[in-house]
């Protein structure tokens, strides 16, 4: 009887290998993201309207180019209860790089949106709304810059205020009550703090937003709703997404989650990108507020702080826990008053809701005496 030869298993086995490789978080086998192809120098214009991103600039909502994509956070940074309207322009022929927990590697040319907007009563937020301004940050050869640009009482454009401006705003928060404050426009300068981090000695400003976890969520788009990721993907802007494993961020306001988890996110939202270990806050005071840090101490729990000063409210610890009303993290947010409230720039009002949470959050705590 004629011997059949065994098949040569390896080709096989290379193949499963391969598809392995291919299936596990984090890992992809798409090429490298593509730079852009022209990577000139962005000019700074001072009208917003001059760099084409926007079709129309009526009341309410902007209307973005059709090679722009909008999106929005899953717990996104308190700004004075501002509205917010976020769109990402990738250069043609450009792509991102996907990363898990780090800002997207996004090519030479990207310009990332911001627009900041009241409504005269909360209860009907689409009704008479008022943009304030519009922030930019743009991806130049050298590195990102940061642009404010203030709208004009028509509404009909806005124009760059390096220098910053500050302007009454009036309207009728959620619960019909009537709020006064003067809303701040930041400078350049103020835009690059909150921005800025360290590489090594070598100070840069980099986006804050654009993360897989931030931005891992359904958006209501003109033809349909999709999620942001895999649109971006789908329009071949972002390259190297995992097929699963993709990390997304709580909504601070959505009860149905845990108060820790909403706690944490709304920290890493808008304390972190100040509070880590590379950024000015962090290096100063050691108090890192980042997501993914489990150091008890460093997050604050029975920890002095490093540089609050006379911010602290006469308090000892960042955290106490079981105990808000003795913590210095909860006072800074609870208050309005210059040199104390936290964050110190980007707003003049108690976001009262994450109060009430980072407060639930240290009640939460098993107590223990602190040193």
């Amino acid at each position: 009887m004629r011997r059949v030869p065994e098949m040569d298993r390896r080709p096989a086995l290379a193949a499963l290998l391969a598809l392995s490789l291919f299936l596990l978080p984090g890992l992809s086998c798409t090429p490298a993201a593509r730079p852009n192809p022209d990577p000139q120098p962005t000019p700074l214009h001072q009208r917003l309207s001059e760099y084409g991103l926007f079709q129309k600039a009526e009341r309410g909502v902007l209307q973005p180019v059709s090679t722009a994509v909008a999106y929005d956070l899953n717990t996104p940074l308190f700004s004075d209860y501002a509205l917010k309207y976020r769109t990402l322009h990738i250069p043609a022929g450009a792509q991102m790089q996907y990363a898990d927990d780090t800002i997207f590697a996004m090519p030479v040319g990207t310009i990332i949106t911001k627009t900041f907007s009241f409504p005269a009563d909360f209860r009907r937020p689409q009704e008479r709304v008022r943009r304030i301004e519009t922030r930019l940050l743009i991806r130049q050869p050298t590195g990102w810059v940061a642009v404010p640009y203030v709208w004009n009482a028509d509404q009909s454009d806005a124009t760059q205020a390096a220098g910053g401006l500050t302007t009454p705003i009036d309207f009728i928060d959620a619960d019909g009550n009537k709020v006064h404050f003067n809303y701040s426009v930041p400078s350049r300068n103020q835009c690059g703090s909150c921005h800025q981090i360290y590489e090594g000695r070598r100070q840069i400003i980099v986006p804050i937003g654009v993360r897989a976890r931030n931005i891992n969520r359904d958006f209501a788009y003109a033809e349909g709703v999709e999620n942001t990721l895999q649109r971006l993907k789908r329009l071949q802007l972002l390259v190297g997404l995992p097929w699963f494993g993709i990390p997304a961020a709580s909504n601070y306001a959505d009860e149905s989650q845990p108060v820790a988890e909403r706690a944490r996110d709304y920290l890493d939202a808008n304390c972190a990108h100040c509070h880590r270990d590379n950024a000015a806050a962090g290096l100063n005071s050691k108090l890192i507020l980042s997501h993914s840090e489990n150091d008890a101490s460093r997050l604050g729990l029975c920890k002095t702080p490093g540089s609050a000063g006379k911010g602290g409210g006469g308090l000892t610890y960042d955290i106490v826990p079981g105990h808000p009303e003795l913590s210095i993290l909860h006072y800074r947010m609870a208050t309005d008053q210059p040199g104390a409230m936290m964050p110190q720039l980007g707003r003049a009002l108690v976001h009262r809701e994450a109060v009430a949470l980072i407060a639930r959050w240290i009640q939460a705590m098993p107590e223990r005496n602190c040193p």
